[in-house]
């Protein structure tokens, strides 16, 4: 128990911080940006003790789903179990971004979500730590809506445990201050060009790019947004969110809640 809850996300991090510093400086989309940038130390520590508050939460709920399921849909969840590992996996990982796609966009959408997702978009410099820039409860919409629909299909654990490790480095990867866009490729499957412009503070980039995994997503319900030969110019929402771990954690309850203003975000920095 004690590996679940601190060792696996320690050992997670350090090998994730092992691949990704060094690639962010050989491949740098900003070289002048230092490694061990502001606010590092409370990114991390925010990505472990999320682990803490999240687990309990997390099989409560989605055991309440596979219960649930299985009353109303033994059949459709015996089929699901007898495919292929390597189908399961594919349409898990399509299954699961979709849902990720729809529990981002409503981050976005109702303004006591956003106060808590703000925390996320309050990053002013990009890289691999941002994934772990998180809301508790951002999180949480985030995790449920990937791995709910999977629990209630009864997709086998392996297949889960691979959906998860997918996309806990893609996480890390679009999030890297590295260039890569794969090219016309880039229109298909979620690149760090394309999740930088998701954190974007030109107004053109405002609630685009929500999917994890696979761009098609966004082109499909029309809110990619990919312009060529570019990248953003700055990062980051006019929003003063607070520095440390308790005082992000309570930054969301603090204020009265209000409309997310477009003009929220900072104007773009020449």
């Amino acid at each position: 128990m004690l590996q679940v809850f601190l060792l696996d996300p320690l050992k997670a991090t350090l090998l994730a911080a092992a691949v990704f510093i060094p690639f962010e400086r050989l491949a740098a989309d900003r070289p002048a940006q230092r490694v061990l940038r502001r606010g590092w130390v409370v990114d991390a520590l925010t990505g472990v003790a999320n682990t803490f508050i999240l687990f309990a939460v997390l099989l409560v709920s989605l055991s309440a789903v596979d219960h649930a399921a299985e009353s109303f849909a033994p059949g459709a969840r015996a089929w699901v179990a007898a495919r292929p590992f390597v189908i399961q996996v594919i349409a898990a990982i399509a299954i699961g971004d979709l849902g990720v796609y729809a529990g981002h966009r409503l981050m976005h959408t109702v303004p006591a979500l956003w106060r808590c997702h703000a925390i996320h978009h309050s990053a002013e410099e990009m890289d691999w730590l941002v994934a772990s820039r998180f809301h508790a409860v951002d999180l949480l919409v985030t995790r449920f809506a990937t791995l709910a629909p999977l629990v209630a299909l009864h997709v086998s654990a392996p297949t889960i445990g691979g959906v998860i490790a997918v996309f806990g480095w893609q996480a890390y990867l679009v999030h890297a201050n590295v260039r890569l866009s794969y090219g016309r490729l880039g229109w298909l499957l979620v690149s760090p060009q394309f999740h930088h412009w998701h954190h974007s503070a030109e107004r053109e980039a405002f609630d685009r790019n929500f999917a994890s995994v696979i761009a098609g997503w966004d082109v499909l319900f029309g809110t990619v947004h990919l312009p060529a030969g570019r990248a953003p110019r700055a990062y980051g929402i006019a929003d003063k969110v607070p520095s440390g771990f308790l005082a992000r954690l309570i930054y969301p309850f603090t204020r009265e809640q209000s409309s997310r203003e477009m003009t929220s975000r900072p104007a773009p920095r020449s």
